[in-house]
């Protein structure tokens, strides 16, 4: 059996901080172009999407219902892992884009 298991961010606190962190880092930039930045960031991101929330897991109908959670319980971790990850390659891509605008319009 194959199963896809969409894992959403459910901690509304991280997209804060994570939004924090990209504004801060936008604040150098002059709000005209701002905008253009974060659709770039948005558009990197969206390229991991799939790799980030969609998960497969092929597990025997016949697997043990406590096996089978411990399963789950381990595909969530691995989530929240990927979940971190994801925030870090965004806080890093949104400096290289504004390190970028600053070399070319310094």
């Amino acid at each position: 059996m194959s199963e896809i298991i969409p894992f959403p961010v459910s901690n509304d606190r991280h997209d804060s901080d994570r939004d924090a962190v990209v504004n801060e880092e936008l604040k150098s930039v002059p709000r005209r172009d701002r905008e253009k930045l974060r659709f770039k960031l948005i558009k990197t991101l969206d390229a991991y999407d799939g790799f980030f929330t969609k998960w497969s897991l092929n597990l025997p109908e016949e697997i043990d219902e406590t096996l089978k959670k411990q399963i789950y319980d381990i595909a969530h971790q691995e989530h929240d892992r990927k979940m971190h990850m994801l925030r870090d390659i965004m806080i890093l891509k949104i400096k290289v884009l504004v390190a970028e605008y600053h070399q070319r319009h310094g």
